[in-house]
């Protein structure tokens, strides 16, 4: 056992391997918070790459839930992941099959290995041609599923979600 004295003289007792951190993930975009099981995709669905959250969204600006690296943007435009300082990374899923329209109807503000903070405006996606070309534009955001680290996670549901400021998902490490 380890034992620490804070500034204010109180007396945490524990191992150092008990330490652990918390990261808080954001709305993404304004709109309704969802379960991820609500997504409709299996693979995001019943959670085969990761557990997450998703966003009905009613804005058109997709933005950064927590800050980090983007380690890779999709040539389609449609998906960007981001690497945190504890090495967690996180997919932000733009619309389902999405992949499909090759970049059409996104406009990216940001390249791979671009560092980004909580908020900061990733891309703009344009709903009326999503949907008219036959696509979902529900967005899914997905902490990659990582077998070594165990993660708790808790979402936060919310009707009128606003991007960057409301918080969808907490993770403790």
């Amino acid at each position: 056992m380890e034992e620490k004295r804070t500034k204010d003289s109180e007396i945490e007792i524990g191992n150092k391997e008990d330490v652990q951190h918390k990261l808080t993930l954001y709305a993404v975009a304004d709109g309704e918070v969802l379960s991820i099981e609500e997504v409709p995709d299996e693979i995001f669905a019943q959670k085969m790459i990761g557990e997450g959250f998703a966003i009905k969204p009613t804005s058109q600006t997709v933005v950064a839930p927590i800050k980090g690296k983007l380690i890779e943007v999709a040539d389609a435009k449609h998906a960007y992941y981001i690497e945190t300082a504890e090495g967690i990374k996180v997919l932000i899923h733009i619309g389902i099959d999405t992949l499909l329209l090759n970049g059409e109807g996104f406009s990216t503000q940001r390249e791979k290995d671009d560092e980004v903070d909580k908020g900061d405006s990733l891309v703009t996606f344009d709903e009326d041609f999503i949907v008219g070309k036959g696509y979902n534009p529900i967005i899914s955001v997905i902490v990659l599923d990582d077998q070594a680290i165990e993660m708790k996670q808790t979402l936060f549901s919310a009707d009128q979600a606003v991007a960057g400021e409301t918080v969808a998902l907490e993770i403790e490490l």
